[in-house]
């Protein structure tokens, strides 16, 4: 409280010698002596319990220490204007802290503007000094801003949720009614009369504010430790691990759900009653003994199987240890016990699988293996029973090159091909399959055949590459005497190709000795057409003799020949004639050959005998066969001549426009003649059919 003189007492104040009451300094004493004891308790509850509002809330009563310690020395040394700058402005501070304080215990935001407040009164403390001392008026706002403090400071506390707290409701209401008595202050502090009343309930706020403090203090504590352990509980109850918890002697003090659960018994029977009439009677001893362990300070982790009270087969995993009283001295023990039964059948279950596997790679007359990719070594990690057959080396001589590598018996000219092979399908994460040949330990040749694949691990980086290998000494001996047979018959092939070509020839030859000694120009004609068909025939012959009909040249080299053929025989050479050849990667049936080289001939010999005779310049000549969108086969004949009768009336239809159509018919194609600026065209199209 502010004790300076009132206006109208001349030099008296409240504490001048004249005028001071004998109970001031023994009140300030006394309320100096509880603001100690309650700054320690207060520094004690933070030290402990580390909460920000008890820290703000000690720093209040701090500077309330402070404004009590300079109204004591006011009061019995001397007053001067410095000493009231501090009680104002400690009072001021108090305020602030008591308000932050409690913002922080309703967990409620601080208004900024009281950041800004507090700050200007205290500073109009000192204004008030110096330029209005002994004002009422002038001390109003430093009242105003503290008892203003205390007001909302009571109404945050009853505004706060849990109003169950009887702290709460007592400070609330305490902080209110003092904040009102404070601002009442400057208007009663002049009665001196009221001076004994207004000190009494200062203090009397004052103790009951701390007292109340402390009561909301312990109150939410209370509440704390009452939330902890619902949660604690709610953790038990929830948790999947079961909890049992045992006396000194043994008895079940608590088990939650999940032990009822696993011993198939309800938790809440069990409790009272000692572990073992619980557990089965051929495990009594060995929890016995595991109970003495517990008394002399062992913890320990242990896995056991047993069967319920429901006669089910269960596994689990048991964490015990110790517990103690504050003394240290043995007060039981703490089992966490995990249920590992589902656990135990995938295992078993995994077991099996792996006993089959085990079972089924042993009796493989081939190698399993997992080896590291480190040509040219290919280093094994694990190499199956099957190894001592194949190769005639056991699986240890391979495992991590304890003897010698597997790529030491791979023959050394097989060695780049294996490398490349598994390199190129570690690089497209495909599957690799190659043959090779092994030096077996006896000596002799072994040919294998080797799948595998690349193993990658999450990351991406490649772990090592697992496969097998078996014995392909007979598919090799198969596929050498199909290679032989099949040698053979393509030799014998060529030979009747070579030898049709040769009667065909010499047909030919004889035909042309008829037509010379023929003296009807129209008998020497068919004579010579038949000798140019027959030709077309034979070369058909000649080139399957010279390379397969697979071969993707084999239609255009034809062509060529053709072309060449009755360029001799009209007469024509490669200056006169412009050809040009282009044909589709297609691979035919042999046996539509004949008919197609008959066709081809007729239309290539029309050009030559009616269309480029009447062509002065240069004569042109296009033979393409190409697949169209339907994959049909389309032969297509341009010459650059006028074109098919140009300008008379159609004729009968020659023997060799006749064989076309007949041909074409029997090869189930259609045929298009057109006539335009650039020339003549023969199109004949032909199904997908005709395809190898």
């Amino acid at each position: 409280m502010d004790c300076r003189k009132p206006e109208g007492w001349g030099n008296l104040t409240l504490f001048s010698s004249n005028m001071q009451p004998s109970w001031i300094i023994p009140s300030i004493l006394f309320a100096l002596t509880t603001v100690i004891i309650l700054n320690l308790v207060y520094l004690f509850l933070y030290w402990t319990e580390k909460h920000k509002f008890l820290l703000f809330w000690f720093l209040s009563w701090f500077f309330q220490l402070v404004f009590l310690s300079g109204n004591l020395f006011r009061a019995a040394v001397e007053e001067n204007a410095w000493i009231s700058v501090l009680i104002h402005s400690s009072d001021v501070t108090r305020a602030f802290f008591l308000l932050m304080g409690t913002f922080l215990f309703g967990k409620k935001e601080f208004p900024k503007m009281i950041y800004w407040i507090f700050p200007i009164g205290i500073f109009w403390t000192v204004l008030e000094e110096i330029y209005f001392p002994g004002s009422d008026l002038a001390s109003a706002p430093i009242y105003i801003i503290v008892g203003g403090a205390h007001i909302y400071s009571g109404l945050i506390l009853l505004k706060l949720p849990s109003t169950h707290y009887k702290g709460t409701l007592i400070g609330g209401w305490n902080f209110v009614l003092w904040g009102i008595h404070i601002i009442d202050y400057p208007l009663l502090r002049p009665v001196l009369e009221l001076a004994v009343f207004g000190f009494l309930l200062g203090g009397l706020f004052r103790l009951t504010s701390a007292i109340s403090i402390l009561i909301i203090y312990f109150e939410w504590s209370r509440e704390a430790e009452i939330r902890l352990d619902s949660l604690y509980k709610k953790i038990i109850d929830t948790s999947q691990e079961g909890i049992w918890i045992l006396d000194r002697e043994g008895n079940t003090t608590f088990a939650n759900h999940k032990i009822g659960e696993l011993y198939g018994v309800d938790p809440d029977k069990m409790v009272g009653r000692n572990i073992l009439d619980i557990v089965e009677p051929e495990r009594r001893k060995a929890v016995a003994d595991r109970l003495e362990a517990r008394k002399k300070g062992i913890t320990e982790i242990s896995e056991y199987n047993f069967v319920n009270a429901k006669g089910e087969q269960k596994y689990a995993i048991a964490s015990a240890n110790p517990l103690y009283d504050d003394q240290g001295n043995y007060d039981g023990a703490l089992a966490m016990i995990v249920d590992i039964t589902s656990f135990k059948q995938v295992e078993e279950k995994l077991r099996e699988s792996e006993r089959q596997i085990s079972t089924i790679i042993s009796n493989i007359s081939g190698i399993v293996y997992r080896c590291k990719n480190d040509p040219p070594h290919w280093t094994m990690e694990y190499i199956s029973e099957g190894c001592l057959q194949l190769t005639g080396y056991t699986p240890s001589d391979f495992v991590e090159n304890k003897i010698l590598d597997f790529g030491d018996i791979i023959l050394e000219e097989d060695q780049e091909e294996v490398a490349t092979g598994v390199s190129a399908s570690v690089e497209s994460r495909t599957p690799y399959q190659i043959t090779y040949r092994i030096r077996k330990k006896d000596g002799s040749i072994q040919w294998c055949f080797e799948q595998g694949i690349g193993v990658f691990g999450a990351d991406g980086t490649l772990q090592g590459l697992e496969g097998v290998i078996i014995d392909y000494s007979l598919p090799k001996q198969a596929e050498e005497l199909i290679s032989n047979s099949l040698r053979e018959k393509e030799l014998l092939l060529r030979e009747i190709h070579h030898r049709v070509k040769n009667y065909m020839q010499v047909l030919s030859s004889l035909i042309g000795l008829q037509s010379e000694y023929s003296q009807d120009p129209n008998a020497k004609k068919v004579l010579e057409d038949s000798q140019n068909r027959i030709a077309s025939m034979a070369m058909i012959h000649e080139t399957l003799y010279s390379k397969s009909v697979e071969s993707q040249t084999f239609l255009p080299d034809y062509i060529r020949k053709l072309i060449s053929n009755l360029m001799r025989f009209f007469g024509y050479d490669d200056k006169e004639l412009q050809i040009d050849i282009y044909c589709d990667s297609v691979i035919l049936n042999q046996s539509i050959l004949i008919p197609l080289g008959l066709i081809l001939n007729e239309l290539i010999t029309n050009s030559m005998k009616h269309a480029f005779p009447k062509i002065r310049g240069l004569k042109k000549l296009s033979v393409s066969f190409k697949l169209d969108e339907k994959n049909y086969s389309r032969l297509e004949v341009t010459d650059n001549g006028p074109g098919k009768f140009p300008n008379s009336q159609p004729k009968k239809d020659s023997l060799g426009t006749e064989l076309v159509q007949l041909l074409t018919h029997q090869l189930k194609g259609t045929l298009q003649e057109s006539t335009n600026a650039d020339g003549f065209t023969t199109i004949v199209s032909l199904p997908p059919t005709i395809q190898k």
